[in-house]
């Protein structure tokens, strides 16, 4: 009986000492989380994760470290999500870039736009180079796979060898490889009635159909000697003669504008 006393005075001791590791104060931490800054809302969530897991805070309490710095657009959205919602990491995170358009789409134009300021040194621009393109990849969620890269490469490539209208409906869908991308283009294909061929494909300036320089009408123009020496400062050139010329190339009426 004296030995079963002390082995239950044994575990409470270390149920008390186990209970006391594990309690975070939440409201002692907030002063440590960074600042939070709208203009670089996407170096931000990497910063606060760094010292998250430095600092060993327990992943539920992220949600209520992060809603203390948030401000504007970011306060916005984080008020406006559920309460299960809210209290999830991940959801308030894709939400928040959502909300400063900061999607994949976004992260793979700013990595191709990107160009070497003058003031920059050409380490400074590779790094930035560098540090847009992981935060694409991160956004795809590529976790470093050499065949994720591969068909993220691939999907790039295809889309900008579509049209338009078809890479802006590839970019709704949720696709993950070239052959499905594939599928999804010959069925919208099918489902719109319509070919690309002949078409320029993905410009912003729209479907442009092949000029021709046949005429359009069934009446030929006169080839006269006569009607090329006429001289159109000449008050006999009146302005019905003017108006009567039709160009041959472009089917456009003379004006006196040129």
């Amino acid at each position: 009986m004296e030995k079963l006393k002390i082995e239950m005075v044994k575990e409470e001791s270390n149920t008390k000492v186990q209970s006391k590791s594990e309690y975070f104060d939440a409201a002692k931490n907030i002063r440590l989380v960074p600042r939070f800054c709208e203009k670089t809302v996407d170096k931000y969530f990497p910063q606060f994760e760094k010292i998250a897991h430095n600092l060993n805070w327990p992943k539920p309490y992220w949600t209520t470290m992060l809603q203390s710095v948030f401000e504007g657009k970011a306060a916005e959205i984080y008020s406006a999500l559920p309460s299960e919602k809210s209290s999830d990491y991940d959801t308030v995170k894709q939400e928040v870039l959502k909300a400063y358009e900061l999607v994949p789409e976004a992260y793979r134009q700013k990595f191709r736009s990107y160009k070497k300021f003058d003031s920059q040194t050409y380490v400074e621009f590779a790094r930035e180079k560098e540090d847009l393109f992981d935060k694409w990849l991160t956004s795809k969620k590529t976790d470093n796979n050499f065949d994720n890269l591969r068909q993220l490469m691939l999907l790039e490539e295809f889309k900008q060898c579509v049209h338009l209208d078809l890479k802006t409906h590839l970019d709704d869908k949720t696709v993950g490889t070239i052959h499905d991308a594939a599928v999804i283009s010959d069925n919208y294909t099918l489902s719109h009635k319509r070919s690309f061929k002949g078409q320029n494909v993905n410009t912003s300036s729209g479907n442009y159909k092949n000029q021709s320089t046949e005429r359009t009408d069934s009446k030929p123009v006169a080839q006269n000697k006569s009607q090329s020496s006429y001289n159109m400062s000449s008050p006999k050139f009146d302005t019905f003669e003017k108006k009567s010329l039709i160009c041959a190339y472009c089917k456009k009426k003379w004006s006196p504008d040129g």
